[in-house]
């Protein structure tokens, strides 16, 4: 997918102000910042799938757990592994097992228990490749769905599951597994993982990488400016990567090099949930 293109006027001024070929906190840039959360959160990962383990990953929204997964997954060995990456939440139990089939390149059926031998023929065809089920915003499951997944753990008459599961989802996810409906599949998962808000040393230099990555090499943001982003921030890149790319246009419409703490005001007065977010 290419990167998205910035309107004529602001491509002009990232270029004349900054010398920048796209906007630092957008999507053009790629390649994530290996935060030390981050890097601990991918070795455990990287634990869970080489023991054959399930497992949950969870944390506040907007932390990086679906570019973390993302990254983990696309640098597991096609050789040894054969990822699964389920965001479509809100599907009943029946429906997600017919995703689960169509994944695995299986014709979907009507009927559950067709569609579970499908799914276990699926597992037999991948041959040694081991398979690694995400499952992101977890949180949304339904019950029957959640119990749909831990039957299928349960598919095998040994004591280890036929795939490694990771639940993946926000603060939200943990306490609905604590509930009691949901213990016998929480008894299954070894691995809980917690991805997180990140530090203001972290964000600082998340700040300064996005802005090399582009082409940036002078932080336009002045002192009082980098300290309000980074407060504002709370500790989750995302919402920092908005309220930053607001300020760098609000610096950009006034033709000014400098990105001020008045525009960074002026991006949080454009995104008025911020405030209620970080207090």
């Amino acid at each position: 997918m290419s990167a998205p293109t910035n309107p004529p006027e602001l491509d002009s001024a990232l270029k004349s102000l900054w010398g920048a070929s796209q906007l630092p906190f957008g999507a053009a840039v790629q390649k994530p910042y290996a935060s030390e959360g981050f890097n601990q959160t991918r070795h455990r990962l990287e634990q869970l799938v080489a023991v054959r383990a399930c497992g949950l990953l969870y944390g506040p929204n907007g932390v990086g757990k679906t570019l973390l997964v993302q990254h983990f997954l696309a640098a597991l060995p096609d050789k040894r592994y054969q990822s699964l990456l389920l965001s479509h939440s809100s599907v009943t139990g029946t429906d997600l097992l017919r995703l689960l089939c169509r994944e695995l390149g299986q014709t979907a059926r009507m009927r559950r228990s067709d569609n579970v031998l499908s799914i276990r023929q699926g597992w037999q065809q991948l041959d040694r490749l081991w398979p690694v089920v995400v499952l992101d915003e977890a949180q949304n499951l339904s019950a029957t769905a959640l119990e749909e997944v831990r039957l299928l753990t349960c598919d095998r008459h040994d004591t280890q599951p036929p795939f490694s599961l990771l639940l993946v989802g926000d603060e939200q996810l943990l306490p609905r597994l604590q509930m009691g409906i949901n213990a016998p599949l929480l008894a299954r998962l070894s691995f809980c993982l917690r991805l997180p808000p990140w530090t203001s040393q972290e964000l600082s230099g998340y700040v300064q990488a996005r802005l090399q990555a582009v082409g940036i090499h002078a932080n336009p943001f002045e002192a009082a400016a980098l300290q309000l982003l980074v407060q504002a921030g709370n500790g989750l890149p995302r919402l920092l990567n908005h309220l930053a790319q607001r300020a760098l246009e609000e610096a950009a419409a006034q033709n000014s090099r400098t990105v001020t703490a008045a525009h960074l005001q002026r991006a949080l007065e454009l995104l008025p949930w911020v405030a209620q977010l970080t207090s």
